[in-house]
């Protein structure tokens, strides 16, 4: 759910907060709270969010209002994951290698650290595919 949903379901539910909740009138107080922060700039939508889906009832009103997680190009309820295309397969593994012994260090994973050169003193590593 975008923030920009969940600012414009919070400034919706604000006038109806008497009726479904008579025994919290903090709760427009720090809904109001929220949005004015919000105005700023400053990322509230998961505090709203938490503030607003704690009571029963707003939550339902939350729940006929917010729109689903649906595929909106296709206007379905599909789910939004859909797998990649193809069949997946390893790619090509790097390896980095000393020139001067057979010292070998493969990589496994991107952003996986290298170390800066051979264990056994002859230099840095070079890669290899």
């Amino acid at each position: 759910m975008r923030d920009e949903d969940i600012l414009a379901a919070a400034r919706a539910v604000r006038p109806v907060l008497p009726e479904l909740v008579a025994d919290r009138p903090d709760l427009d107080a720090r809904l109001g709270d929220l949005l004015a922060r919000a105005e700023r700039g400053e990322p509230v939508a998961d505090d709203i969010l938490d503030a607003l889906t704690a009571h029963d009832r707003v939550r339902e009103w939350l729940r006929r209002l917010l729109p689903e997680d649906t595929d909106a190009t296709r206007g379905d309820e599909s789910v939004l994951f859909s797998p990649l295309p193809g069949t997946g397969e390893p790619t090509a593994e790097i390896v980095f290698t000393c020139g001067g012994c057979d010292y070998a260090y493969p990589v496994f994973e991107v952003g996986e650290p290298v170390p800066d050169g051979c264990p056994h003193g002859h230099g840095p590593l070079s890669a290899r595919r």
